[in-house]
C-alpha cells in the first residue's frame, strides 16, 4: 500500500555538527516525518536530536509499533525524554506527525511547529504547546493533534524558520513557489544579507 503525498526536505546549517535534523520514513501507506532542534548551549543537543530521529526510525521499521496511534508517539517521546534525562545527554525539541490517507496524528514538545498552509489559512497544528520544554529535561508536557485529513501543504520546521520570517511569508512561500523548491526557498529566509545564517533550520514540506 502506497501513501498520496509528496515531500521536500531542506537543511541551513553554520556548524560542523548541526543540531537540526529532520527526516521522512515510510511504512505501509503511511508517511512519518520528525523534525527536531537539539538545545543550543547544551553539552549534546544535536546528538540528543540525532537520538530522537534514530528512535523515530526505529519504530517505523518496526512492525509491531502502530503509527496511526498517537498514544504510541507519546509513549515513544516519553520513553526519550526519560533516557535522555538519565545519562545527561542533552535536550532536544522535537515534532512527528504520521499521515495516511484517512487522517492525520501528531505530537511535539519544544518551539519547533507544523502548520497547514491553505489557500485562505494557516491551521497551527502545534498551537498551545510547551515551547520551553525539550525531550531530555525529565519533565515535558507533550501536545498532541489530530486532523481527517491534510487538506493543504504541511509544514515542519525548526524555530530558525520561525522566530526569523512572519508567518505571512512563510505561508506566502508555500503557495506560490514551486513545491520542489519551496523547501529551499523557506531556509533561505534565515539568511542574512550578508550570506551568513541568522540560525540553523531544518523544513519538510509535504502535499496531497
Amino acid at each position: 500500500m502506497s501513501h498520496p503525498y509528496l515531500y521536500a526536505r531542506a537543511l541551513a546549517s553554520s556548524r560542523q555538527s548541526p543540531a537540526d535534523a529532520a527526516e521522512v520514513f515510510e511504512r505501509d501507506g503511511v508517511l512519518v516525518v520528525v523534525v527536531a532542534d537539539g538545545r543550543g548551549g547544551i553539552r549534546g543537543g544535536d546528538e540528543a536530536s540525532r537520538s530522537l530521529v534514530a528512535v523515530v526510525k526505529s519504530a517505523v521499521d518496526d512492525p509491531a509499533f502502530t503509527p496511526k496511534d498517537v498514544g504510541a508517539w507519546v509513549d515513544l517521546f516519553r520513553t526519550r525524554d526519560t533516557a535522555l534525562a538519565s545519562k545527561g545527554a542533552g535536550e532536544t525539541t522535537g515534532v512527528v506527525v504520521a499521515l495516511w490517507r484517512q487522517g492525520l496524528v501528531g505530537v511535539s514538545i519544544g518551539d519547533s511547529e507544523a502548520w497547514v498552509v491553505t489557500p485562505r489559512g494557516v491551521d497551527n497544528l502545534t498551537v498551545g504547546q510547551q515551547t520551553r520544554q525539550r525531550l531530555g529535561s525529565g519533565r515535558v508536557n507533550l501536545a498532541t493533534f489530530a486532523r481527517p485529513s491534510l487538506g493543504g501543504v504541511l509544514v515542519i520546521a525548526t524555530d530558525g524558520l520561525f522566530k526569523f520570517a512572519s508567518q505571512d511569508i512563510i505561508a506566502g512561500v508555500v503557495r506560490a513557489a514551486p513545491f520542489e523548491a519551496a523547501a529551499e526557498r523557506l531556509v533561505e529566509l534565515v539568511r542574512n544579507p550578508n550570506g551568513t545564517l541568522a540560525d540553523d533550520a531544518a523544513v519538510v514540506l509535504v502535499r496531497g
